[in-house]
């Protein structure tokens, strides 16, 4: 024993003379601006000349100032940048049309553009991980986000998603659910997750057509105060003044909320198939029931009218709730309607409000029991408990699959889309290991939750059970 101490004293002796010869490294070395303020700027090269969706680039040449004052195009589309250091700008490739496509580069409000400068864009399909740890599942504490970077966090479930305003491109709102219970903003331009407060557990909110603010309002059962978030507060909520009663309103859960034709009327769907119609405003609501509901109970002011069955043969009205999911509901500029997921029932509703105030529902799609079955989407086509939904401005609707069980990798976890009468897998395999897989219909998810859309097409996900955000690029 003796013995093996001197040993190791002597080896720690050794390693403090070799100390001071040791050459330090830096973690995170200091950036050297190398702009020459001698030469002109000018652009002389991108690296590489062709490629994907989120590659890296690197553009050469002689930039003066900081990275916030440079833009880089790719045709129309503007890049995120990651950094520079005055003789070269590092930053992604966005999704842009298949071919070539025109570089440009903009310092301050000089823009410079050469002819022969362009990037051949590959179109490609890919899903990735752009948050969280997949698979590692964790309850941290609050400190335990603060400042962090997106691929460092360990979230715990993951639940509701959508995009929000950034400075550069699109963020992310999130929703941590189970015992969390947070809201988040994911800011892909810095690469850090922040925390917001919140007033309660809340459901997924409705985002303005601006980006720039959303409401919410907490998914139990209750009186709901209707609270807004705006980018120029710095995400911090307000309350707006408006509370639907629970008198009026008497439904376990509100999942989620949206938006119609303008940013004014705002709907929300309760576990029972209420739908509440919120006006901004002037500070009101209305609440629609179903035609087998009494609506006795609703004061007679805040009573809109009834949701009545189309009179088309077949299962026409929901007839099946689910307390503890909830449902929810989207609405489609391109159909002039909303649409209403209802887990229990594997099934989406379409649902129209009328002239006369009333409103018409119908099947849209599914309804033929648990599954993922593609085709007709109404003869054939199965979902398995649906769950999140958006709607492109092509009119494609994009359903989350959850599949039955909780803790089940791969499953019937599946992203399913709705174009035109026919559905369709577009991401999502069986499988026992969590992957993001070479291509989309290869990833596996776990009980996956929620999908959003950026103004570039882009879609995140939130995976549920898998822990993460995911990005699906479909080209």
């Amino acid at each position: 024993m003796r013995k093996h101490f001197l040993l190791l004293n002597l080896f720690f002796l050794f390693l403090v003379a070799c100390n001071s010869g040791y050459e330090v490294i830096e973690k995170v070395p200091k950036v050297v601006n190398k702009y020459d303020a001698k030469q002109p700027t000018r652009v002389d090269s991108i690296i590489p000349s062709f490629g994907v969706i989120d590659q890296t680039f690197i553009i050469n040449g002689n930039f003066p100032g900081p990275i916030t004052n440079m833009k880089v195009y790719f045709g129309n589309k503007r890049a995120v940048l990651l950094a520079t250091d005055g003789i070269s700008i590092s930053g992604l490739v966005p999704k842009e049309p298949n071919g070539y496509n025109q570089i440009s580069v903009v310092i301050g409000s000089d823009s410079i553009t050469r002819s022969n400068l362009t990037f051949k864009y590959r179109q490609s399909r890919s899903v990735r991980t752009i948050c969280g740890k997949l698979g590692t599942m964790t309850w941290m504490t609050d400190a335990s986000y603060a400042g962090a970077a997106l691929d460092a966090v360990t979230l715990g479930e993951t639940h509701y998603i959508a995009t929000v305003a950034g400075t550069k491109a699109d963020n992310i709102m999130l929703t941590e659910s189970g015992w969390g219970n947070r809201l988040f903003i994911l800011s892909i331009d810095d690469n850090k997750i922040t925390k917001l407060s919140t007033p309660g557990s809340l459901c997924k909110p409705a985002v303005t057509s601006t980006k720039d603010r959303f409401y919410t309002t907490t998914q139990w059962n209750g009186n709901r105060s209707i609270y807004l978030y705006t980018k120029e507060n710095s995400w911090t909520y307000v309350n707006t003044g408006i509370t639907i009663s629970s008198n009026d309103y008497p439904g376990d859960k509100v999942s989620d909320m949206t938006f119609a034709e303008d940013n004014n009327l705002l709907y929300g769907v309760d576990s029972q198939g209420r739908i509440a119609e919120v006006n901004i405003a002037d500070k009101s609501y209305k609440i629609y029931t179903v035609a087998a509901q009494k609506p006795a109970n609703i004061a007679a002011n805040n009573f809109g009218g009834l949701i009545i069955p189309s009179t088309a043969p077949g299962r026409q009205a929901p007839t099946s709730f689910d307390t503890w999911e909830g449902s929810f509901i989207t609405y489609s500029k391109y159909h002039h309607c909303f649409f209403i997921s209802y887990a229990s029932e594997n099934a989406i509703y379409k649902y129209v409000k009328n002239a006369d105030k009333t409103w018409s529902c119908s099947l849209y799609a599914g309804g033929n029991g648990a599954g993922v079955n593609v085709g007709d989407r109404l003869v054939d086509a199965q979902f398995n408990a649906p769950h999140g939904m958006v709607v492109t401005p092509e009119g494609d609707i994009f359903v989350t699959s959850k599949g039955s069980n909780y803790w089940t990798v791969g499953g019937q976890s599946r992203i399913q889309r709705i174009s035109g009468d026919a559905v369709e897998i577009v991401a999502g395999t069986t499988g026992g290991t969590l992957t993001n897989g070479t291509n989309p219909l290869e990833a596996t998810f776990q009980y996956l939750r929620d999908i959003a859309i950026d103004n570039d097409g882009n879609y995140y996900i939130s995976g549920g059970n898998d822990a993460t955000v995911r990005k699906l690029s479909i080209e």
